[in-house]
């Protein structure tokens, strides 16, 4: 109940941010059918990501779905960082990618480490979680084209951002 009071309190906290950006600019209709398509599917694998995380009881299975929430993340940045060409977007979309590695990957990977006897089932699991969110990491970089969008500042800024968590993962 608690990690639902949780992720309702973190996407309502999201959708204060985006709602004190101010106005955005007036978009063509074209331009925001399309920003409705892909929000819409980024949004539906989202709420499916916490409604399973939610369901985790131990803290392999949260650094499971916390996983999967950053590999969502990461096609959705790969998409804006190739198909799209935006770097507000790719920036913004790392910076989310951090957060949830920092604040529920990352500790959650530390507390299964913690609790969970090296040579049992689980400790394969862990191993595997650890690097395939290593690998999702490392896909960030490759995705995003040094020029135009890998030169904008801010998506520089969370490529770093990135690659330093990356280094706390192993």
């Amino acid at each position: 109940m608690a990690r639902v009071a949780v992720l309702l309190t973190t996407a309502a906290a999201l959708a204060g941010w985006a709602g004190a950006q101010g106005p955005p600019p007036p978009l063509a209709p074209a331009d925001r059918l399309a920003l409705f398509r892909a929000n819409r599917t980024l949004l539906d694998n989202l709420v499916s990501d916490g409604v399973a995380l939610s369901d985790a009881t131990d803290p392999l299975r949260r650094a499971e779905g916390c996983r999967k929430t950053v590999r969502t993340l990461v096609n959705s940045l790969g998409r804006a960082a190739t198909e799209d060409r935006n770097p507000d977007r790719v920036a913004e979309l790392a910076d989310l990618v951090g957060e949830v590695v920092r604040d529920g990957l990352a500790p959650n990977l530390a507390e299964a480490a913690a609790t969970t006897p090296p040579d049992s089932p689980e400790a394969k699991r862990l191993r595997e979680v650890r690097d395939k969110a290593a690998a999702d990491l490392d896909e960030v970089g490759a995705v995003v084209p040094a020029a135009p969008v890998g030169a904008h500042p801010q998506v520089q800024t969370a490529l770093e951002k990135l690659a330093a968590l990356r280094a706390k993962l192993k």
